[in-house]
C-alpha cells in the first residue's frame, strides 16, 4: 500500500516537472535561441555593411569628385579611395559628401540606406579623431596661451604626446591688415596628458590655431580656435583640383575681389602661386553669371590640405575697401571633433550592434564607427 502511494507521488512529481519544463523552460530556451540567432544576423549584417562602406570605392569610383554633384548618379555606395591598393584608406572627397551642409552637395541618409540595401534597418555613421584633444584658451591681450589636454577616447591621459601647433593670424600694420603665420610651435604632454602652447602676437584682428598631435607615429589634427575670420563673405568648395567660390544669396556688399590664396596642411603653410589679383577675372558680383569664381589648380587634390584661406576685398561703400579672410576645410567637421550622419532611432527593436575601425583620411588616422539596429 505504502509502495503504491509512493509510486503515485513520484509519478505526480515527474509529470509536474515535465509540465513546468514544457510551459516555462522550453519556451524560454527557444526564445533565447531565437534572440541569439537574431543578434548574430544583425552582427553579420553590420559586418557586411562596414565592409561595403570602407573597402568598396562605390560606382562610379570617383562619385565624390563630380563638379556638378548629383547623388542620383551613385549606383553603388562606398568610401574607399581608388588611388591606393591599401585597405581602409578613405577618399576625402567622398567623406565630405557626408556633411549635410556641404555647399558643393551631399548624399542623403535615405540614399545611402537604399544603396547599402538596409531597408528595415537604421544606422548611424560617426567619424572621430583618434585622440580626444581639448584646449583651454588662457590668452590675455597679445600674449596667447593655450592649455592642451590629450586623452584617449576612453578618458585615459596620454603622456609624451607631441603637440605641434601652427598659428595663422592677421596682424595690423599701420592702417593695413597683413596675413602671417608662426610654425612650428611644439611641446610634449606630461604624465597627466597636459602641456601648454604660448606665443606673443603683434596687434591682430584674428587667428586660427591648428594642432597636430602625434602618438607612436599616429597623428590627428584639430582646429580648436578660429577667431576673427569672416564666414559669410563667400561660400567655398574644393572638388578634386577645382576650387569654387560663390556669393551667398542676400549677402552684402555685393562685390568681391579675390587677392590671393593660402594653403594649409598639417605640416606647412604656403601661398599658392598665380591665384588672385587678376582683374576682372578674379572679380565677383551678385549679378547673374558673375556671382561665382572657379579656378582649376592641377595637383591640389594630392596636397592633403586641411583648409584654404582666401584674402578677399569687399566694397562696403564707394571708395572703401577692406580685407576679409576666411577658412574652408573639407574635413572641418572631423577636425573640430566629430562627423555624424544619422542618429539612433527610438523606433528600434532595442538590439543594436556597434563596430569601430581605424581608417586613414588625407594622411591622418581617424576612428570610423558604425551603429546598426533593426527598426520596428
Amino acid at each position: 500500500m505504502i509502495g503504491t502511494v509512493y509510486d503515485y507521488l513520484m509519478a505526480t512529481i515527474i509529470v509536474g516537472v515535465i509540465f513546468v519544463a514544457a510551459v516555462v523552460v522550453v519556451p524560454n530556451a527557444s526564445y533565447l535561441n531565437l534572440l541569439y540567432v537574431d543578434q548574430q544576423q544583425l552582427r553579420n549584417t553590420a559586418l557586411e555593411t562596414l565592409k561595403a562602406i570602407l573597402l568598396d570605392t562605390g560606382y562610379p569610383v570617383n562619385w565624390g569628385s563630380q563638379p556638378s554633384f548629383d547623388q542620383s548618379s551613385i549606383k553603388r555606395f562606398g568610401l574607399a579611395y581608388s588611388g591606393t591598393s591599401s585597405f581602409y584608406v578613405l577618399d576625402p572627397e567622398k567623406v565630405q559628401r557626408l556633411v549635410t551642409d556641404n555647399p558643393a552637395g551631399n548624399v542623403d541618409y535615405e540614399v545611402i540606406r537604399e544603396k547599402l540595401r538596409l531597408q528595415g534597418y537604421g544606422f548611424c555613421i560617426r567619424i572621430m579623431p583618434l585622440f580626444n584633444v581639448t584646449v583651454e584658451d588662457m590668452t590675455q591681450g597679445n600674449d596667447l596661451l593655450f592649455n592642451v589636454n590629450v586623452r584617449f577616447n576612453d578618458g585615459r591621459p596620454i603622456p609624451n604626446a607631441f603637440v605641434n601647433a601652427t598659428l595663422l593670424y592677421v596682424e595690423i600694420i599701420g592702417k593695413k591688415e597683413n596675413f602671417n603665420f608662426a610654425t612650428p610651435l611644439g611641446n610634449t604632454t606630461d604624465e597627466l596628458g597636459e602641456c601648454s602652447i604660448s606665443y606673443q602676437l603683434p596687434d591682430f584682428t584674428g587667428y586660427i590655431l591648428v594642432l597636430k598631435v602625434t602618438v607612436a607615429d599616429m597623428s590627428t589634427v584639430t582646429i580648436p580656435y578660429l577667431e576673427g575670420f569672416a564666414q559669410n563673405v563667400a561660400q567655398a568648395s574644393v572638388i578634386g583640383d577645382t576650387v569654387i567660390l560663390n556669393i551667398p544669396s542676400g549677402e552684402h556688399p555685393s562685390e568681391r575681389t579675390i587677392m590671393n590664396m593660402t594653403c594649409v596642411s598639417a605640416d606647412e603653410v604656403w601661398n599658392y602661386p598665380d591665384v588672385g589679383g587678376r582683374l576682372p577675372r578674379d572679380h565677383m558680383t551678385s549679378g547673374e553669371g558673375y556671382h561665382y569664381w572657379t579656378e582649376y589648380l592641377p595637383g591640389l587634390s594630392y596636397e592633403n590640405l586641411l583648409f584654404l584661406i582666401f584674402n578677399i576685398y569687399t566694397q562696403e561703400e564707394k571708395g572703401a575697401k577692406h580685407m576679409i579672410l576666411f577658412a574652408v576645410s573639407p574635413l572641418i567637421k572631423i577636425q573640430s571633433g566629430l562627423l555624424q550622419l544619422g542618429s539612433p532611432s527610438v523606433q528600434s527593436s532595442g538590439a543594436a550592434v556597434k563596430l569601430t575601425r581605424s581608417v586613414e583620411i588625407g594622411g591622418m588616422t581617424y576612428i570610423f564607427e558604425l551603429l546598426l539596429w533593426k527598426e520596428l
